[in-house]
């Protein structure tokens, strides 16, 4: 273990004690060494954005409240600045109250005032439901609340409530959100706090971060951002990349000190079918190829329509009758392809404010009309089209004409006959297209996933963007949806003759 050489350590904070329940190293780089986390994307910061304005929101609850408007380098400022609040009793409510206890920081989203000196305590969650993992997120807040000598009377986490339906004009927010009593679960907590707090000094104390082995825990509950740079000397096919492995598996694995796929001996108990063929591949350095596939893939009607949607699902409905996360399609791209290889390309982008979703169905049904296979990989596309035929009555019959027979998807018949080494585990379409068709990829599009196409749809829509920066944002999803389906195309040419790829 490494010798204890810091005087000083830094003060914690909400944010660093929820680091270091899930892991001491991941604290240690928060303080000493941000340098090497894992660059954030723009889908997950505007993933935190969207968190924001629920929280936002959700102060209309408590009404006639005080922002503590200072952000986190002016602590100090925050807990002036709620102290006088907190002695004007007229005032119902605080928002990002600012306390300090037992060197540790917090702000807390909502501190209604319950009467007679108390306070709840609300927390507010863009989630639907409350998690486990919300709970040490309270409770240190109730610490340091309790700490700093606030009687509370509730605990509460404030969350979005799935179930209610957008009705147009302003959100009715008893019905948006639902508030959930936590005080119970909290206070169970508030006794390991202590310890916990403890040991994560102890580990910032030290000159060397901890030495802890990477595990489920890098994962969970959160990805950690330095998730990159604690795994860079994994090996290439590391037994994590075992489709669907168990802990179990893992655990069984870790014990014979078995890191590498490539390591995993013949016969080893506890693999499954897909496993075992994962394993064979990576160790031979073959690709694995049914022929049934082939012949599934003969039977597709002509003309195939390779389909492709890109949605968003924006926390806070933004459309008559909508829900909180309902996922709406508001573009797709289809490839066409006849007997004789003739290929067109359809596409479908709204840019509009209003609901984009029975012009997108319409211009759909119009590009795939009624004959000829329509191939989707995964079930995403089927799940979208039959959410539309629930909220567009009108189109509905016409909408689920094109599932049943019409509608392949052809992700479970790669999963069942198909495997190269460099799949890596994964049969998503970002990974089995490079290895199966390796001179089509993303990297040279601005836009690589579909959770940057959200984003860039949700960036393209607000009123205040630019018209140029609109402009290019349109062109940016209209290639990348394209690059899907093309994507698609190539892979079902090279699966089709029986190829696929070469190690």
């Amino acid at each position: 273990m490494s010798e204890v050489t810091r005087k000083k350590i830094p003060t914690l904070s909400k944010s660093r004690f929820l680091a270091g329940l899930q892991c001491n190293k991941r604290l240690y780089f928060e303080c000493f060494r941000r340098d090497l986390a894992d660059i954030m994307g723009s889908a997950k910061q505007a993933m935190f954005d969207a968190g924001a304005q629920v929280g936002q929101v959700a102060r209309g609850i408590y009404p006639g409240g005080v922002l503590i408007g200072y952000d986190h380098f002016h602590h100090n400022d925050a807990v002036a600045s709620t102290g006088t609040v907190l002695n004007n009793s007229s005032i119902p409510a605080i928002y990002e109250a600012g306390f300090e206890y037992d060197k540790v920081r917090t702000r807390v989203d909502i501190l209604a005032r319950a009467g007679d000196g108390v306070f709840d305590l609300v927390e507010v969650k863009s989630n639907t439901k409350v998690s486990e993992e919300h709970l040490p997120d309270v409770g240190i807040q109730l610490y340091v609340l309790t700490g700093c000598g606030l009687e509370t009377r509730r605990v509460c986490i404030a969350h979005l409530n799935r179930d209610y339906v957008y009705p147009g004009g302003d959100y009715d927010l008893s019905r948006l959100f639902t508030e959930e009593d936590v005080s119970e679960n909290v206070l169970q907590l508030q006794s390991d706090i202590p310890r916990a707090l403890q040991a994560m000094r102890l580990a910032l104390a030290s000159s060397d971060p901890p030495e802890i082995q990477v595990g489920r825990h890098c994962s969970k509950p959160y990805t950690c951002p330095f998730y990159d740079h604690c795994h860079s000397d994994e090996p290439q096919h590391h037994v994590s990349q075992l489709p669907r492995a168990s802990d179990k598996l893992l655990m069984s694995l870790e014990e014979a000190g078995i890191d590498d796929i490539r390591d995993i001996p013949k016969g080893f108990q506890g693999l499954n079918a897909l496993q075992q063929r994962v394993r064979d591949c990576v160790v031979n350095g073959q690709v694995h190829l049914n022929t049934h596939l082939r012949e599934e893939l003969e039977r597709l009607e002509y003309p195939i329509h390779f389909l492709d949607f890109e949605t968003f699902n924006p926390p806070l409905p933004l459309y008559l009758g909508t829900h909180p996360y309902d996922v709406i399609p508001f573009q797709w791209s289809v490839h066409t392809t006849d007997r004789d290889h003739n290929l067109r390309h359809d596409e479908f982008l709204h840019d509009g404010l209003d609901d984009p979703r029975e012009m997108l169905a319409r211009s759909l049904l119009q590009t795939l009309g009624t004959s000829g296979s329509i191939v989707a990989y995964s079930g995403f596309e089927e799940a979208r089209i039959r959410e539309l035929a629930n909220a567009l009555p009108q189109l509905s019959r016409d909408l689920l004409a094109l599932l049943g027979r019409r509608l392949v998807d052809l992700l479970p018949l790669v999963r069942a006959n198909c495997y190269h080494p460099e799949f890596h585990g994964s049969f998503s379409l970002k990974s089995v297209l490079p290895a199966i068709v390796p001179d089509l990829g993303y990297n040279d599009l601005e836009i690589q996933d579909g959770a940057l196409a959200s984003v860039a749809y949700a960036e393209m829509i607000q009123p205040h963007t630019q018209p140029e920066r609109r402009k290019l944002l349109r062109k940016n999803l209209l290639e990348y949806c394209k690059r899907d389906t093309e994507a698609m195309v190539r892979m079902f040419d090279v699966l089709s003759s029986g190829r696929c790829g070469e190690c």
